[in-house]
């Protein structure tokens, strides 16, 4: 399936990725295209599958494609006529497939290169040469699969956890988990950072962020939007958008950049990663 809106051209595949906590679509961009980067409640690896790149700032033009954590550098990802594969990763399982904790994805988006080595440079020059969608697909999922190291399993309780949290929209109470639990506190925090790449709190923040900017992605009053993403107050609201996307929830409404990106809008992943 392929959706267009204005220069951006998206395609979804025909089956569910392979992996619980996964998902994919291809995207085709026209001229001078340009995104945020913001903090999302999942990890992304976007695969190149033409000669030219995206680019942002300290990626060098031949990367073969990008890679991202939950709480990205603010900045811009731009790029002109290209051709790619955004995999959307629950943090759950980021490690297994990436072969990286989640926490040294702190300075993203990175390279695919300095994650994967010479792999990430293989799987393009065979993406470039292979034309259909699912095709495309198909490579990408292989690809991923072969990589998953499943002996990385984590701790349950930090699945549930993370899944507590995405459910209720980030409005739970940290100190309520550990004790549901019988956990310390530091050793929840401790255990939940090195497998999710974030602390619980500010796990927190990023799906209440998320929450709040699918609003008024929707068009919903700021007031409004405060009120039902858990925050005290429009100015609370607004203190966070600062503090996590470098932008005000005014600015970033108005930005065409970030509003009429429909990867972004179209995307609505399960809770359950």
């Amino acid at each position: 399936m392929a959706v267009v809106a204005d220069q951006v051209q998206l395609a979804f595949p025909s089956r569910q990725p392979p992996l619980e906590g996964m998902w994919t679509h291809g995207f085709r961009l026209g001229a001078s295209f340009r995104t945020r980067v913001l903090p999302l409640p999942s990890c992304k690896i976007i695969f190149h599958c033409t000669s030219d790149s995206l680019q942002s700032s300290g990626l060098t033009e031949k990367a073969s494609g990008l890679v991202a954590g939950m709480t990205p550098q603010v900045g811009q990802v731009r790029g002109s006529d290209i051709e790619g594969i955004e995999v959307q990763l629950s943090p759950l399982v980021a490690a297994a497939v990436l072969g990286v904790s989640p926490v040294e994805l702190d300075e993203s988006p990175i390279a695919l290169d300095e994650v994967w080595g010479a792999d990430a440079q293989r799987l393009r020059s065979r993406l470039v040469e292979t034309r259909g969608w699912e095709r495309r697909f198909a490579l990408v999922h292989e690809s991923l699969m072969q990589r998953c190291r499943e002996n990385r399993t984590g701790d349950p309780e930090v699945a549930d956890a993370w899944r507590r949290i995405r459910r209720s929209g980030g409005q739970v109470c940290v100190a309520d988990l550990a004790r549901d639990y019988g956990w310390s506190r530091t050793r929840f925090w401790s255990r939940f950072k090195n497998q999710v790449g974030v602390s619980p709190k500010r796990a927190t923040r990023i799906v209440r962020f998320d929450r709040a900017l699918r609003l008024i992605s929707a068009g919903v009053d700021l007031a409004a939007v405060a009120a039902v993403s858990g925050y005290a107050d429009q100015s609370h609201l607004n203190r966070d958008f600062l503090d996590l996307a470098a932008a005000t929830p005014g600015e970033l409404r108005a930005d065409p950049s970030w509003t009429d990106e429909p990867a972004w809008l179209l995307d609505d992943p399960t809770l359950t990663g």
